[in-house]
């Protein structure tokens, strides 16, 4: 998907924006390639279709009520006639506060004020968070006004400084810099983005320094400049990648304060890459308009801390109040999602007491905003403006960063808390909210077992080489993984040697599982050897995927993998083996993306010498 949206990211991308570094930061941090957006959709709709129009008359006020009701993305929205004013968000009102471009997360609802010009239409866009495509809503009539483009993300850029803690840390929470047992010290419940080193940048998500305690600030909206993002920093040569296309600067446009009044350039698919074959046409680094998302002021994170209540929300000081810690935790890979290191297929509920003031401490570990929803509830985002706090349903977590709500349990019975990125909430980020005491209707605890189900999947690679055949089959759940490996070779050897390795892994986390199984050898159709094997994988900074097995004979053996791209598309990669029963074996090659698919392969194999044809993926 990174591919077809043009998300893709590589070592000459990286080169060619100068920011190796970050690259290789990344890959000494045990990191996959970055993504704020998980899969690539061919159009965006707005009421059901790419453009439409409103129709509305000369100096008209509009109320619009947005609703993001996709289910993965968040979107930009800009109105091209100037500042939007939100006066509620989740249909709850909040004080009239204007703002220029807002960020709504998947479930999220905002209500707006948008004035019309005496004459023309005015886009309203809403524009993928990862900059795939848009939808428009055109407003008014006569010549039409575009939107300025919104800057794509910049994902090479890397976030904060890499501690040799981080690096030679033994789990992915410790490599990012926010492991467990800092975490149940309470070293993350302030609101704002952490961890990744050094960095501090709270004020991107507008909630930094946030008292979660009983006392609360009072800090008011009055006064401020509504038209720009809260706490954005100016953008270094490498954060904002100040690198416009002629006509379509978003910032230069917002600095004017004017629309242009040209046909939209962007193309609204979400797909323009799957069939380019340029090269670096998918990088990130083929965008001519970069910035880094929450940072540069053309890309901000939802406007949190600007939104006050027009009544008070705070709930009696004397309530006694539960504090409940969570992490946001997942693996981008295998595509598991986790609160407290948990699917919901293997969690017990939350659980809350009627009566009680509730706490939530939401801290991602992850890379990806998560649209956290808790249904039956309103709660308070916690934000800074005391008594005053806004009532939502939904709310953005962002990166490493901190989110804290507070709600009454006053509605007594389960509810879902979830995700509502839907692959998300599919994956296992979810969790049931169980008031104490309540009993579930015997008509849905016969079906509530379905609710904790863990899902099994397959899939499988085959290479078709010339010199040699390899490939897998896997089955595989939240933590057990069921694999079938085979390696058949005939170049340049007397007789066809092949090997099938059936084994069993147990999941622990992103970088290690230990695993059991047999490994069976022979040459023609003899088979010469079978041996129980036991062993561990795990991964090595670099992203390298390193196993140690010994077996029922008394042998041993260790394997080293590695792959790079050195484009979205071109990919090396290699692998060194020594087995104590018949030493070394090593390959190198490289591949080239067609599709999803399918793959050209060039390699050369120690024992099979060179070979080449095609890896087909199912």
């Amino acid at each position: 998907y990174a591919m077809e949206k043009g998300s893709g990211q590589s070592i000459l991308g990286a080169a060619r924006l100068g920011m190796l570094g970050d690259y290789f930061k990344r890959e000494l941090q045990r990191m996959p390639a970055m993504d704020i957006a998980d899969v690539a959709y061919d159009r965006f709709l707005a009421n059901g279709t790419p453009e439409s129009t409103l129709h509305a008359g000369p100096n008209d006020t509009v109320r619009l009520r947005i609703i993001d009701g996709s289910a993965t993305s968040y979107f930009h929205l800009e109105f091209a006639a100037g500042p939007m004013t939100i006066v509620a968000a989740d249909g709850q009102d909040v004080e009239p506060v204007k703002e220029k471009r807002i960020l709504i997360g998947v479930a999220e609802t905002y209500d707006v004020l948008i004035h019309v010009p005496a004459s023309g239409a005015y886009e309203l866009r809403a524009t993928a968070h990862d900059g795939s495509g848009y939808a428009s809503v055109w407003i008014g009539s006569g010549e039409r006004h575009v939107a300025p483009d919104v800057p794509k993300p910049n994902l090479y850029h890397s976030m904060g400084d890499l501690s040799l803690k981080q690096l030679f840390s033994l789990t992915p929470a410790g490599s990012m810099g926010m492991p467990d047992r800092e975490v149940e010290a309470g070293q993350f419940d302030k609101s704002g983005m952490k961890g990744m080193g050094s960095m501090e940048t709270g004020a991107a998500h507008g909630m930094e320094g946030v008292n979660h305690g009983g006392e609360h600030s009072e800090a008011k909206t009055g006064g401020m400049d509504h038209s720009s993002s809260a706490g954005a920093e100016e953008p270094s040569p490498h954060t904002g990648m100040s690198m416009e296309e002629p006509g379509s600067s978003a910032r230069g446009m917002e600095d004017s304060g004017h629309s242009v009044q040209v046909p939209p350039h962007a193309s609204r698919s979400g797909k323009k890459y799957r069939t380019d074959f340029g090269f670096l046409a998918s990088d990130v680094s083929a965008s001519k308009n970069l910035a880094v998302d929450g940072v540069d002021p053309s890309r901000p994170w939802p406007p949190y801390a600007k939104l006050r209540a027009t009544r008070a929300t705070a709930f009696s000081k004397d309530k006694p109040v539960r504090e409940i810690r969570l992490t946001l935790d997942g693996d981008m890979e295998r595509y598991v999602w986790f609160l407290n290191n948990k699917p919901l297929s293997e969690s017990d509920s939350i659980r809350i007491r009627e009566g009680e003031g509730a706490r939530f401490i939401m801290i991602n570990r992850t890379m990806m905003h998560h649209p956290m929803h808790l249904h039956g509830h309103f709660f308070r985002v916690v934000n800074g403006q005391g008594d005053y706090a806004p009532l939502k349903h939904t709310v953005d977590v962002a990166p490493m960063s901190t989110t804290v709500i507070e709600f009454d349990a006053n509605e007594f019975g389960d509810w879902f808390f979830h995700c509502h990125l839907l692959y998300h909430m599919k994956g296992g980020m979810a969790r049931v909210v169980h008031y104490e005491g309540f009993s579930v209707a015997p008509e849905l605890a016969q079906i509530r077992p379905h609710l904790f189900k863990d899902p099994w999947y397959f899939w499988g690679q085959v290479d078709a080489l010339t010199n040699m055949t390899e490939g897998f089959l896997r089955l595989s759940n939240t933590r057990n993984i069921l694999t079938a490996d085979w390696e058949v070779g005939w170049q340049h050897v007397d007789e066809t040697h092949w090997e099938a390795v059936f084994t069993w892994d147990r999941y622990i986390n992103r970088f290690f599982s230990v695993f059991a199984g047999g490994d069976f050898l022979g040459e023609g159709d003899d088979s010469e050897e079978t041996r129980g094997v036991f062993g561990l994988r795990y991964l090595l900074p670099l992203n390298l995927e390193s196993s140690v097995w010994v077996d029922t004979d008394g042998g041993a053996r260790m394997t080293l993998d590695m792959a790079f791209d050195l484009t979205p598309r071109m990919m090396i990669f290699g692998e060194a083996q020594y087995d104590t029963h018949d030493q070394w074996e090593g390959r190198v090659g490289l591949s080239y993306t067609l599709s999803k698919d399918v793959s050209l392969v060039a390699h050369w194999h120690s024992e099979y010498t060179f070979g080449g044809g095609l890896q087909i993926r199912f």
